[in-house]
């Protein structure tokens, strides 16, 4: 299970690197949609916990590292204390300053790196972060941590993926890193006509990219998420708010957004997801979400 804690992000406010199109473009995140507390952050868990087979949790967002309190320690701990595997998936630029009150509760650590040194990472997101990543790694694999990683990528930049897994590969002969995850553009949400010039390339050749890189990390799972179009469907994905709204995407990256499927507080888990398979599967025929609720993230 996803859980959103938040939907805003600390890196849209760091500077551009040079000849950068503005930092994290791609991004197809909504902001500031998520107001919660600690008590409902812990019902939504127990109530994924008592509805579900989920075994680990993505703690996500937008950046759940953020400088204010969005309850995410409580979160962690609570989740952790009820069995789950945690997974943190987070840009980093935050990271040392709230490890403390995070670490003895995430069993894994998902970084973003887009490219094997800074002048490809800080083009994607936004100068000084590959210095960042590189000091996260050390503070995570001196102090035994499991990590993965994801990599966004362009026409241009897919072309060092080689060299990305090169330094994949050093890591994980320093400790554990359980996968790899390499993306395309979602043209959704907040797509527009420059993103798809700055980040569109044909998906076989992205395809073919990560396909080569597959056997050069070994005992690293490689996953790949191509760009798809209108018609073509989007593999299913649930999402939970931390204020227990329920989310999916549905199939379609045409949807604006994706469908709100209602609040599990009040109506449990499992009928949500239920209904958000009617959905999927016949649109037409299934119920669709209530028009009055408010927009989720995308």
């Amino acid at each position: 299970m996803h859980l959103v804690l938040n939907t805003d992000c600390n890196a849209w406010d760091r500077p551009n690197a040079p000849g950068s199109p503005g930092v994290c473009r791609f991004c197809y995140r909504e902001r500031n949609r998520v107001s919660t507390d600690p008590d409902t952050v812990r019902r939504v868990i127990d109530l994924v916990r008592a509805e579900s087979a989920a075994r680990r949790i993505v703690f996500t967002g937008g950046d759940p590292v953020m400088p204010y309190d969005n309850h995410l320690e409580v979160a962690l701990a609570h989740a952790a204390g009820l069995g789950f595997e945690t997974n943190l998936h987070t840009n980093g630029l935050l990271l040392a300053d709230r490890y403390p009150g995070l670490r003895d509760h995430v069993t894994l650590y998902s970084l973003a790196v887009d490219g094997p040194d800074a002048a490809t990472a800080d083009w994607f997101r936004g100068s000084g972060y590959f210095d960042r990543f590189t000091a996260n790694v050390d503070m995570l694999v001196a102090d035994g941590r499991r990590l993965a990683f994801n990599t966004f990528t362009t026409g241009e930049s897919v072309r060092r993926l080689p060299e990305v897994a090169e330094l994949i590969r050093g890591v994980a002969a320093r400790t554990e890193v359980e996968y790899w995850l390499i993306s395309q553009y979602r043209p959704i949400g907040r797509a527009n006509p420059r993103k798809a010039e700055i980040y569109g390339y044909e998906p076989a050749a992205f395809t073919a990219a990560v396909d080569a890189v597959r056997d050069t990390v070994p005992g690293v799972a490689v996953f790949a998420q191509p760009t798809r179009a209108h018609d073509d469907p989007y593999p299913f994905r649930a999402w939970i708010l931390a204020d227990g709204t329920v989310t999916a995407d549905l199939g379609s990256v045409a949807a604006p957004r994706n469908a709100v499927l209602g609040s599990m507080l009040s109506e449990g888990l499992e009928p949500l997801i239920r209904r958000a398979f009617a959905l999927r599967d016949a649109p037409d025929e299934a119920a669709p979400p209530d028009p009055g609720r408010a927009p989720a993230p995308s």
